[in-house]
């Protein structure tokens, strides 16, 4: 009877034992699956803040200038892929996935150059120009003007909504910033204005000589318009560029002729 009891006290503690085993192994299981959980968590917002950064504003300057500085080469796309990143830099982000978040709204600063890369209603026309120093306000009596530089030209006449490409004779005088146009040797600034040249051609933009003499680079190109007379040439593009009575569908009347 003894040796009956003794052993089923004995499966009685081995039983025992075996609950609580299993309740520690549950227990265990637990603090597992919450550790896990949490180091999820943590993981989901490491992601989210990498993809932040990687598409912030600072980081993506310091691998342009970077890139720039390891392959000289691309020093001379450095102007524009900077710009190129200045114009995006209020552009809100794309949400991430899942996350029912909403997206905090960019800072915006209302900016006049912000304003003319717009396409919007004006009364007058709107040229886009390679000036020298005076002329743009000389132009602004008649039309508007979206002035173009050296760095960011194309970029800039891309986006604008203009009626004209004026290019001043004077432009390439000493101290502005289209400084030595005209001048043999002074590759960058030709190429430069090639590029609004074919820019203006592709969109159908007249391509306007201002103010004579023209340097003999300048004036060999093809030209839609010169006007010899920088006084008169705010009223005589005023004019070339009013819209025509009979419009049809709208829009601007270009002249193909030269002013003389």
């Amino acid at each position: 009877m003894s040796d009956d009891t003794a052993a089923g006290r004995d499966a009685a503690a081995r039983e025992e034992a075996a609950v609580r085993r299993e309740a520690k192994a549950y227990q265990q299981l637990g603090r597992l699956k919450a550790a896990l959980r949490e180091r999820e968590a943590r993981l989901a917002e490491l992601e989210r803040r990498i993809e932040a950064l990687e598409g912030s504003t600072a980081l993506q300057f310091g691998r342009l200038v970077a890139g720039a500085a390891r392959d000289p080469r691309r020093g001379r796309r450095l102007p524009r892929e900077l710009y190129r990143l200045w114009r995006g830099r209020n552009a809100p982000a794309a949400a991430s996935g899942g996350g029912g978040e909403r997206a905090v709204p960019p800072e915006r600063v209302d900016r006049p150059e912000n304003r003319m890369l717009v396409a919007g209603p004006s009364d007058r026309p709107i040229v886009a120009g390679v000036l020298g120093r005076g002329t743009a306000a000389l132009l602004a009596e008649q039309v508007e003007v979206v002035p173009l530089y050296p760095h960011d030209a194309a970029i800039v006449l891309d986006r604008a909504d203009v009626d004209a490409v004026v290019v001043d004779a004077a432009a390439g005088e000493p101290g502005g910033p289209w400084a030595y146009l005209g001048v043999p040797g002074m590759y960058d600034r030709d190429a430069a204005l090639h590029e609004i040249r074919e820019i203006a051609a592709a969109r159908a933009l007249p391509r306007v000589l201002l103010g004579d003499p023209a340097p003999a680079t300048l004036a060999s190109l093809t030209w839609d318009a010169v006007v010899p007379d920088a006084g008169t040439a705010p009223g005589r593009l005023a004019g070339m560029l009013r819209p025509a009575p009979s419009g049809g569908a709208g829009g601007r009347a270009p002249s193909t002729s030269s002013v003389r």
